[in-house]
């Protein structure tokens, strides 16, 4: 473990910087509603990547693509965490993303679950890959979030198997922080195992952002929580974990891939002293090294 990483996750758990912010369900909900509405879409600039709008989508979807393209025949979908619309605050993440692939890389401005179901962000982000594949063969194609984009991406796979889709399924799926609902109180006690150690999330964040999920009916268990999940011929699935609160769903994930008959396709990876996403943020020498493992998964696709 590198001195600047224990540091930091030292520094963090001293502060708690996360711990709390989810304790006032009105408070939250107003905070949600306020950033879910007042999100504005802008184009980015940059010398390295010219920027275009998908046709056709409901939202607005960016598709970033590098002045030097690797290749012409792979491409990225790129899916932003937080429960709610932080497309903005995170753009510059899928950009380097992008510009460190070589890829063409989609970045969709996606229904928050705090906005909508959970099943019409699933659906609407199940949309965005489809259209993808109007253009690229799905074998060429990199599913890639962190945090609620990982879980989304996730998601993504479990939708498309359960409800029978025509769709083919990507080449390679890349979960960074992947959230879930643990099944059982074995698996919540396997969550609250890493909490003792996580500076920013908590086992009391988790059940209130349950709550500020509007489910309507409630949301179906393959979708909410990963031991439901149907990964069944799931591509090759690379899943990060820092020493957090959600590494306690790895345990779910690895029984959800071996009900499928696909445990070999699944890569789970837990870094100790590291913090949540800290696998897309290339700062410390841990962070870089699985960053760079990212980078390259994507190539060799």
């Amino acid at each position: 473990m590198s001195v600047s990483g224990n540091l930091a996750m030292a520094l963090l758990r001293a502060i708690k910087p996360g711990r709390g912010s989810f304790a006032d369900y009105e408070a939250c909900r107003k905070r949600a509603d306020q950033e879910n509405s007042s999100f504005r879409f802008s184009m980015p600039r940059s010398s390295k990547a010219d920027f275009l709008h998908a046709p056709g989508t409901e939202r607005p979807c960016l598709i970033i693509r590098p002045r030097h393209l690797q290749s012409h025949s792979k491409a990225v979908l790129y899916l932003y965490g937080g429960v709610t619309n932080s497309w903005r605050t995170q753009r510059g993440m899928a950009v380097k993303y992008a510009l460190d692939t070589g890829l063409e890389t989609w970045y969709p401005v996606y229904p928050a679950c705090t906005e909508v179901p959970l099943q019409e962000t699933v659906a609407y982000l199940t949309d965005i890959y489809e259209r993808m594949l109007e253009h690229f063969e799905a074998d060429q194609i990199a599913i890639s979030g962190v945090s609620m984009g990982g879980y989304h991406a996730l998601e993504i796979i479990s939708c498309i198997n359960h409800e029978k889709l025509n769709i083919p399924l990507p080449g390679l799926v890349i979960a960074h922080s992947p959230g879930g609902t643990p099944d059982n109180e074995a698996d919540w006690e396997e969550m609250r195992k890493y909490a003792q150690k996580d500076p920013l999330f908590s086992e009391a964040d988790l059940r209130m952002t349950e709550k500020l999920i509007p489910q309507g009916e409630s949301a179906p268990s393959w979708l909410l929580t990963p031991a439901c999940f149907d990964f069944s011929k799931a591509p090759e699935t690379y899943i990060f974990y820092g020493e957090e609160m959600l590494a306690g769903n790895a345990v779910t994930y690895r029984r959800a891939f071996a009900k499928a008959g696909n445990e070999q396709k699944l890569h789970l990876e837990i870094e100790k002293n590291m913090m949540h996403g800290y696998s897309c943020l290339p700062v410390f020498p841990e962070s870089r090294k699985a960053y760079r493992k990212t980078l390259e998964l994507i190539r060799r696709m």
